[in-house]
């Protein structure tokens, strides 16, 4: 197997080498050389040099990135061979991790893969209350996981794989390891061991990560960060690594053999930080695995795989810290004979990613104080620097080719982008000082010893006063010298140029609370929370816990029958469609439970899971489900459903008065697919247009935008528009009802609506959630009395793999019975 570079990355080398030769002799060329001691002029142009290298080619790899690789098509027949799924835990709350392989289980046992794929839970925890809490959680996967607590857990991370090699290893071909915030469809995984079984050479590969949403700003602000530019990165990486990618400790298929191989790790002669035991292993651990002469790729595909960010910076910081001491400590491996070229690009990247903050810090001292004299000139490179930064977020936009047909998502991601842009600027100058903090730790002989990810962050009382001390010491440094040797005006401009650096430091300490504060929250989400009680207390239908319309058909004499008859009619059509009753049901959008439960009573063989925005729906839904017994088979997710999810498909998925939150109906059909399995029934409950909302006169038009506005919706299709998508999108046409005849439109209530809704409006109230329900419901209302608005039942079968499309609703079945 060769040790040589890729034609690609090799030109990316040497395009980054000329470009920062060029940005060093502008540089130069913008330096008062007569009027700067020689040593410092050198010393400037090398740092720049090494720093600039560094955001070129990170540049260089992202538009490497912008030609997706196509994508492959997914497997469908079960591997053959033995896998192992490794959950890697220390002292993490282990409730969530118990849910997701819960999930994973099911998955496994849906698709008949449950005899050759086994699941493990490997326990660092040594605390005896966190360690009793763990073993609690995981109870009730004694049948289907195993779990195993080391006594001593000797090595950390690397120990524990160990550890499992030596002890389960040999009875296995293939490993999923995975961190305790990991989790990993079965659909992924199938895809990659199939991958790796087809290249009898191929030792690792390492899936790209998506983060999961977070809840605060911080958390917020690295998630927006890895979806704008972490896939052209991705993609990037992949094409140039070749054969030689790296591995970044989790989410990752490793072959057991090849792995074997270099699970010891070396232990580095000396005391930490630089001795001892390696840190950061996972870089080594890939570079060891090439070296050995095994294959090792990026799969830029992040579909199927998460992971969850730091949500504070108190946590990451602390993962930072722990990663300069290991990342430096790889100063030492770079010189190991046999390493593949690209396998030491990747060690010198990541020491550099760390090595670049006090670089710029002195850089900013430097050239602030005068110590450096430059002229005007000077600020060709300093642009130079800001394009290969921006290089990477221009490379998003080019790679997401939807941009130019959709102008909604146009807007929504240069939002983002802009976004992204002013948070990261005001967390740089932090992290460049922590992160030149660390590294002086480090060279100064200090270790921080190792922490458990699992544990508690805590922030120090006082946080942001070093950054605060640091960004008064650059003012002071870059205005004295030359209030005292120039002029006041010279002074004052000095301190405006570092001004983009020092301000986010001198507000340090309102920036980390404002970081760590929640992020604000989703509208539709907030809306819910804020009204789901009130909905449930009005009118009659908290009973049967239903948030969606009462239908008063023939024989229904109640408000809580009212209320609950659309279950019927869903789970009537489902089973006139399947020819029997589902085993597996999704409620996207599933409220408080109310339908779930019902069709739970229904068919008490079934899985079923409903999905929401709202904590405080599935606060209500899990109480509810715990005091009727049902809990073991109803259980509900906190989650946008259109989002990608780790759970397996269902037979039946329904959405009752909820995919009118998605942004458009593709949105919506999109997400619904990845929910129903092939030949599986979808059933949408709510309100659409009679005809499309281009054809709508003005006051038609203007109740529709009320409608939207109150009730917090991303679009309202046309019943037309849904069925020509749903075709476009691999579903079917099956069934359709108008069930507005069923609703009572001239209530007290509908007629005192009529003036509160649109004098709210008017006054300019629809964000308030109470005047929102008003505004929202007297449109709607108004709406079905005009005969623009059809509340409407239609079911979509998912088509099976090669089954032609169709638009049309056969007769036979586009009416179903009340």
């Amino acid at each position: 197997m060769t040790h040589a570079l890729t034609p690609q990355r090799r030109r990316h080398i040497f395009v980054t080498s000329a470009l920062t030769a060029g940005l060093g002799g502008l540089l130069v060329l913008g330096l008062d050389l007569g009027a700067t001691h020689p040593a410092l002029s050198a010393l400037v142009t090398v740092l720049f040099l090494i720093n600039s290298y560094m955001l070129i080619s990170a540049a260089g790899v992202a538009l490497a990135g912008v030609a997706r690789a196509p994508a492959r098509a997914p497997q469908t027949l079960p591997p053959a061979d033995r896998c192992a799924v490794l959950w890697l835990l220390c002292a993490e709350p282990p409730e969530a991790v118990s849910s997701r392989i819960a999930a994973f289980c099911d998955a496994l046992d849906h698709a008949g893969q449950g005899a050759n794929t086994q699941v493990f839970v490997l326990s660092d925890t040594t605390d005896p209350q966190a360690l009793a809490r763990e073993q609690a959680a995981f109870r009730p996967l004694d049948a289907r996981i195993t779990y195993r607590a080391r006594t001593a857990p000797v090595g950390r991370k690397p120990g524990n794989l160990h550890d499992w090699l030596t002890r389960y290893g040999a009875g296995f071909d293939t490993m999923l390891v995975l961190d305790a915030d990991s989790s990993f469809t079965l659909a992924r995984l199938t895809d990659l061991r199939h991958r790796m079984a087809a290249d009898p050479e191929l030792g690792l590969i390492q899936s790209a990560i998506s983060l999961r949403p977070a809840n605060t700003r911080f958390g917020h602000m690295q998630r927006l960060s890895s979806r704008l530019s972490g896939p052209v990165f991705a993609t990037g990486l992949a094409r140039l690594s070749g054969d030689a990618g790296n591995y970044w400790g989790h989410n990752a298929l490793l072959r057991v053999r090849a792995f074997r191989q270099v699970a010891a790790l070396p232990h580095l002669s000396g005391p930490p930080p630089f001795g001892g035991p390696v840190l950061s292993h996972d870089f080594i651990e890939a570079a060891y695995l090439r070296r050995a002469g095994w294959k090792v790729v990026i799969d830029p595909d992040a579909r199927g795989s998460f992971e969850d960010a730091p949500e504070t910076l108190a946590a990451h910081l602390r993962r930072d810290r722990r990663w300069s001491q290991g990342n430096l400590q790889h100063l030492r491996l770079l010189g190991v004979a046999g390493l593949h070229p690209s396998s030491r690009l990747h060690l010198m990247a990541g020491i550099q990613s760390y090595l670049s903050a006090p670089i710029w810090l002195l850089l900013v001292v430097l050239t602030g104080s005068g110590a450096v004299h430059a002229t005007a000139a000077v600020i060709v490179p300093l642009l130079g620097v800001l394009a290969a930064l921006l290089v990477p977020k221009l490379a998003a936009l080019l790679a997401r080719r939807d941009l130019r047909r959709h102008h909604w998502r146009r807007r929504i991601v240069l939002r983002a982008l802009w976004r992204e842009l002013a948070l990261t600027t005001l967390f740089a100058p932090i992290s460049m000082v922590r992160r030149t903090g660390f590294v002086l730790s480090v060279l100064s002989g200090r270790a921080q010893g190792w922490v458990p990810s699992g544990l508690a962050a805590k922030a120090p009382r006082l946080q942001g006063l070093a950054e605060v001390g640091v960004g008064l010491v650059i003012v002071a440094i870059v205005t004295l010298p030359q209030a005292l040797i120039s002029s006041y005006q010279a002074a004052q401009m000095s301190g405006l140029l570092v001004m983009p650096v020092a301000l986010p430091l001198l507000f340090a300490p309102f920036l980390y609370r404002w970081f760590d504060h929640a992020a604000p929250r989703h509208s539709v989400a907030a809306y819910y929370d804020a009204s789901t009680r009130r909905f449930l207390n009005m009118g009659g239908s908290g009973a049967a816990l239903a948030i969606h319309r009462p239908l008063w058909a023939d024989g229904v004499s109640s408000v809580e029958q009212a209320s609950g008859h659309v279950n019927d009619l869903i789970a009537e059509a489902a089973e006139t469609t399947l020819g029997r009753a589902p085993v597996s049901v999704r409620d996207m959008g599933c409220g408080v439970g109310g339908t779930l439960f019902h069709l739970a009573q229904r068919w008490p063989e079934a899985e079923l899971c409903g999905i929401t925005i709202s904590d405080e729906q599935v606060r209500i839904a899990q109480q509810v489900a715990a005091a009727r017994g049902l809990a073991p088979r109803c259980t509900f997710i906190r989650s946008d459903f259109t989002l990608p999810m780790t759970l397996p498909a269902a037979e039946l998925v329904i959405a009752v008065e909820s995919h009118v939150h998605a942004r458009s109906a593709a949105q919506f059909l999109a997400a619904a697919r990845r929910h129903v399995l092939p030949g599986g029934v979808l059933v949408v409950v709510d309100d659409m247009l009679a005809r499309p909302e281009h054809a709508l006169p003005p006051l038609d038009a203007a109740r529709v935008k009320a409608f939207r506005r109150g009730w917090r919706l991303g679009h309202v299709p046309a019943r037309s528009d849904l069925v020509s998508v749903a075709a476009e999108t691999g579903f079917e046409a099956v069934q359709s009802r108008d069930l507005t005849p069923l609703l009572k439109l001239n209530r007290l209530r509908d007629h005192a609506l009529r003036v509160v809704g649109p004098a709210a409006d008017r006054l300019g109230l629809a964000q308030m959630p109470l005047f929102g329900n008003m505004i929202g419901g007297n449109a709607l209302t108004e709406g079905y009395r005009a005969g623009v608005m059809r509340y409407t039942l239609m079911v979509l079968q998912r088509r099976e793999t090669g089954q032609s499309a169709s638009c049309t609703l056969p007769q036979a079945s586009s009416e179903i019975s009340a």
